[in-house]
């Protein structure tokens, strides 16, 4: 028996009776299928689902075509409890918004008259590696008991305690290859975190079947077959089978599956479309349904409460002057009752964007007006060539500005409305054609016509004569063009390559141990083997670098001037009242 089955039976026995009367069809549906024989049934399961809507759509891909085995279909592997565990870790450090990667010592101690425990040290600075010094808000709530001037207080204490170190010694604390970078796993590490993402998926969504068929019975999944018997006891007046579907009564179901099919889950990417991941046609919970039933009449009381308030109040302020105004709900209730909820006043400009956003392929089909020519003139080669051309452009994808534009469907709109419209269209096509540039720029700059010059060593004296010139060339520093300008420029620029040299061989490394420990994790060897990376040793200060040389103005806040919000306010039409007066 299975263990989430075992733990079934021991919360509910009679309940467990009823489960296993409908557990026989998904029962096979995550095991190690047969791919020999998994076309046959993608081929009738499309024939019979699209039978039921009539003609089938010239833009769905045929199941013929679809490939025998599917390599995106989850697999119902080996469970492993240390993946569940580091799971369980990372949806800890997610809900709680930080990441506790190792234990650092912090002692608590007093910054002018704030004590400072050692949780707050440590949420303090991992607000501050996420959100930044300057973001005193974000900080202050993400540490929760500390304000934004006890904040700005800390901050200001170590900025201070920075300068007075640089003042003392120039050399850098922290070289850059001690500054902590995202590792790198090979793929075949990530297929083998996948199967057994896929292992723990399968089992949690097992266990969500069970209980959904517990609380549905039969109907817990509204499948294309269920939703059209559905659809037709509401339209036939008659009863549904089961009180608790009252979802079938507001929606009409088979659209919403038809919008998975078509939409939703069909993207052209092929992880993402759901003939490449399972061979059933989609289907919804009844759950997730109910959902979004209780949701549609929850914001429509909202909407109509607001309604109601608002017409209400424009009613009453107007008959003081009026008393005959009538009591009626005009359209422009509705709509500052949609304004005041803060909620868009259609959906014209999601789906006019969703090709794009769900990487769908769209086909303009135009209706053809020579069928009737084309049937009588069966044996004309010329024609048969013709209309064949005419399928394979037709067929052929159009772009997402074409479908956006062919949508591109919008309700009447206010001269002010229309024109920031433009403005938008404007900025972004200026935007994709700013996109464009800086490739180009970048070959402009760096004058190289010979692809093998990149991959030459750091310390080619062609790839630093280059660097060099673009230094004196392009800084905005006023740099002297004297012999000892240019020695101690290179000088910087070899001790910088040097630097990021070593940077690399450390990253190497951290990413070989990191890719160490999650084989050790998942339990497994690879197959191919890891190459062994020799470790890089201890790192090598510098005090040499082009910051001693150039301002980069990388403390440019420091010398702004703060200044407070009403000395930003114009001011200047309370002088022109004051002419005027």
């Amino acid at each position: 028996m299975d263990p989430d089955e075992a733990e079934l039976r021991m919360e509910s026995p009679d309940a467990f009776e009823t489960f296993k009367a409908y557990q026989g069809e998904r029962d096979s549906s995550y095991e190690c299928s047969d791919f020999a024989a998994s076309a046959d049934e993608a081929s009738s399961s499309a024939e019979s689902g699209h039978g039921a809507s009539g003609n089938a759509s010239r833009r769905k891909r045929p199941a013929q075509q679809a490939s025998a085995v599917r390599p995106f279909k989850r697999q119902k592997g080996v469970f492993n409890t240390e993946y569940l565990d580091l799971l369980n870790q990372d949806i800890d450090d997610a809900a709680q918004r930080v990441c506790w990667e190792e234990e650092v010592q912090l002692l608590k101690s007093q910054i002018g008259l704030t004590h400072w425990s050692a949780i707050e040290k440590r949420h303090f600075f991992e607000a501050v590696s996420r959100l930044g010094k300057y973001d005193l808000p974000g900080i202050a709530a993400q540490i929760g008991t500390k304000g934004e001037v006890e904040v700005q207080q800390y901050i200001t204490l170590l900025q201070d305690s920075i300068k007075q170190r640089k003042s003392k010694n120039s050399r850098s604390y922290l070289e850059i290859a001690e500054y902590p970078a995202a590792v790198e796993i090979s793929p075949q590490c990530c297929h083998a975190q996948e199967e057994a993402a896929d292992a723990i998926s399968v089992r949690q969504e097992r266990r969500e079947e069970q209980r959904e068929q517990l609380k549905w019975g039969p109907n817990w999944d509204i499948t294309p077959s269920l939703a059209q018997k559905l659809s037709r006891h509401v339209e036939n007046g008659e009863t549904l089978p089961d009180e608790a579907l009252k979802f079938a009564q507001l929606f009409y179901l088979p659209t919403w599956l038809n919008l998975s099919e078509r939409v939703f889950m069909n993207s052209s990417i092929p992880g993402n479309n759901w003939s490449n991941v399972d061979d059933k046609q989609p289907s919804v919970w009844a759950t997730t349904f109910d959902d979004f039933h209780s949701l549609a009449v929850s914001i429509t009381r909202r909407l109509v409460q607001s309604t109601l308030f608002i017409s209400t109040s424009r009613i009453r302020a107007k008959m003081e002057f009026r008393p005959s105004t009538r009591r009626v709900v005009r359209k422009r209730d509705v709509e500052a009752a949609v304004a005041s909820l803060n909620m868009p006043h259609n959906s014209f400009e999601r789906w006019r964007t969703s090709a794009r956003r769900l990487r769908l392929d769209v086909v303009n089909e135009q209706p053809d007006g020579d069928d009737e020519d084309d049937d009588n003139n069966d044996n004309d080669d010329a024609a048969a060539a013709a209309a064949a051309a005419a399928t394979d452009a037709e067929e052929e994808p159009m772009s997402y500005d074409e479908v956006e534009e062919e949508l591109s469907f919008r309700p009447e709109t206010t001269d002010e409305e229309q024109s920031s419209d433009q403005r938008a269209w404007k900025l972004a096509v200026l935007s994709d054609d700013a996109s464009d540039t800086p490739d180009h720029d970048a070959r402009a700059i760096s004058g190289d016509d010979n692809p093998g010059q990149q991959h030459m060593e750091f310390d080619d004296r062609d790839e630093i004569d280059r660097e060099l010139a673009e230094i004196l060339c392009y800084a905005a520093a006023d740099i002297r063009h004297v012999r000892s300008t240019k020695e101690a420029l290179l000088s910087g620029i070899k001790a910088e390559r040097r630097q990021d040299a070593q940077a690399e061989r450390h990253d190497e490394y951290a990413s070989y141990q990191a890719e160490t420990h999650m084989w050790s994790i998942l339990q497994r060897r690879p197959s191919m083997g890891l190459p062994r990376v020799q470790e890089p040793g201890p790192v090598q200060k510098s005090n040499q670098g082009l910051d001693r040389i150039l301002p980069w103005g990388r403390n440019w806040a420091s010398r702004l001037e703060y200044y407070e919000e009403w000395e930003t306010l114009d001011t200047g039409s309370g002088k022109e009242d004051e002419e005027q007066d």
